[in-house]
């Protein structure tokens, strides 16, 4: 087999590894030899490092030294693990949470934020959330709408800010603005990917302030992340579970990003222009910061003609349309607009005149004649373009000239390792016996040339705007003073 060398660059070498949030958890850590037994029977490399990782997760600490044996982040470790022993586990962690509960008095526990994050490893991913093209928006929950808007966004966070992606839309026209770059915080590592002029020498790639030099390679990064390079996309994935796949597309003298998010479906507790994963489809709502108000796009449902027929260019449909635009670009977007306090960006973009931010005039089908509608509809069918992606494609290839790509859905998760004999007690019950046999029969990983970089960072979480779940505004409402919206209206255009 061959072996490829492991590098590691040393960052910040005289600094601590700082945590995510500026306060500790409210519990101390705990542990179990049982499971730790149990993880060591399965394999010993992995299960040590599994172990002391989830602690760390947990605790919000430095992650431990990751063998190099193991490229796959603590998430997809218990992803490979056999059910029977995820439910041994689960029970001994149960039991773990009752003795706690017994001793410590508190409101959030050790074993109990164990236990959930032991839970999510088994439960599906959620494959909706995106931003492509120019760019084009799905939340998690399935809401699709665009956002033209310049600047530096929030695309998705969860609570504690250990998974966070933010993007840089760069104006290419007064009325257009694409993916130029992508930030994200790793479990307290930032990477960044940034579109470049190869000519140019600068890297594309640079994680907690360094250049990679080798752009297509797998990178292992200290704090429990992986990214891996597969077949032209690059696939980050968050010791949390969360996966981030980025693809790079040439457009005339640039390129920029297209960005499938993915979340488990389990959890929801994100924020941003993404949604919050709750499987309701109430996403694009604003909360009035001086008076806790919320509001809503005003929009209604539309059938073909609406969008690509002569109705396109109806005055009631443009209407409505210029209404839910104007939220979409000034007050919901303004909810995510990042400063130079809370950007991640190498070179933020958080200072803009609205002139630049803001689009011009707000672009609709109705702009395109019947003409490159129908020719866009045929390139798109042509690439295979799924139905839901329909208006994207006509979009971008009528105003853009940007050829129709059918997206697809590249998750995998890991496969589950099948073990030919669980592990037993011995007869004092308090100990495990390693299966020799299925230890020295295991698979050896061929590890893809990797790079350990960095010790973390501290990232300042952006403001949070959280609708609240019970109410909703009336259709048409507008926001009191106190939203955010910008300057002047931009136009909005059509026949």
């Amino acid at each position: 087999m061959k072996y490829f060398t492991l590098i590691l660059v040393q960052l910040f070498a005289l600094s601590l590894w700082a945590n995510i949030q500026s306060e500790p958890v409210p519990f101390e850590r705990q542990d179990s030899d049982h499971i730790k037994e149990i993880m060591l029977a399965w394999d010993n490399t992995k299960g040590e490092y599994l172990y002391e990782s989830m602690a760390a997760l947990i605790m919000r600490e430095k992650q431990p030294s990751r063998p190099s044996s193991v490229n796959q982040t603590p998430y997809e470790l218990l992803q490979t693990m056999d059910a029977q022993r995820i439910d041994r586990l689960d029970r001994i962690a149960s039991s773990e949470l009752d003795n706690e509960r017994n001793t410590h008095k508190g409101k959030r526990y050790y074993w109990e934020e164990w236990k959930n994050y032991l839970n999510s490893s088994q439960c599906e991913m959620n494959r909706n959330g995106k931003s492509s093209g120019d760019p084009h928006m799905r939340t998690f929950d399935g809401e699709p709408y665009d956002f033209q808007n310049a600047g530096d966004y929030l695309l998705s966070a969860s609570d504690d800010n250990s998974f966070m992606i933010q993007t840089q839309q760069t104006r290419i026209s007064s009325n257009v603005a694409l993916n130029g770059a992508v930030a994200m915080n790793v479990n307290g590592d930032v990477l960044t990917f940034s579109s470049v002029d190869k000519s140019s020498g600068e890297k594309m790639i640079h994680v907690n302030g360094e250049e990679i030099q080798t752009e297509k390679t797998d990178l292992i990064l200290p704090q429990g992340g992986v990214v891996n390079y597969v077949n032209g996309k690059y696939f980050v994935k968050w010791p949390t579970g969360e996966q981030l796949s980025i693809s790079e597309r040439s457009f005339k003298n640039t390129k920029l990003f297209d960005l499938d998010v993915y979340v488990p479906k389990c959890n929801e507790n994100y924020y941003g222009l993404l949604g919050n994963n709750d499987g309701e489809r109430n996403d694009l709502v604003v909360v009035d910061e001086e008076t806790g108000e919320e509001y809503s796009r005003n929009t209604s449902p539309r059938g073909f003609d609406d969008v690509f027929g002569s109705n396109r260019a109806n005055p009631d449909i443009l209407e409505i349309v210029s209404k839910e635009l104007y939220f979409i670009t000034r007050i919901y977007g303004g909810a995510y607009q990042l400063n130079e306090t809370t950007s991640l960006m190498r070179n933020q973009m958080t200072d803009l005149p609205d002139s630049i931010r803001y689009p011009k005039e707000l672009l609709t089908l109705a702009e395109l004649d019947d003409k490159q509608i129908a020719e866009g509809l045929r390139k798109a069918e042509e690439a295979g373009v799924a139905e839901e992606d329909l208006f994207e494609a006509v979009y971008d290839y009528g105003h853009l000239g940007l050829e129709p790509i059918a997206f697809v859905d590249d998750y995998s998760s890991p496969k589950e390792v099948k073990r030919s004999q669980e592990p037993v007690l011995d007869k004092s019950g308090d100990k495990l016996k390693e299966n020799q046999d299925n230890k020295d029969n295991q698979p050896q990983i061929r590890v893809s040339p990797s790079i350990f970089i960095g010790t973390g960072v501290r990232v300042t979480p952006p403001k949070r705007n959280r609708p609240h779940p019970s109410t909703r505004p009336s259709p048409g409402t507008r926001p009191s003073p106190g939203v955010r919206t910008g300057g002047s209206t931009p136009r909005v255009g059509g026949r």
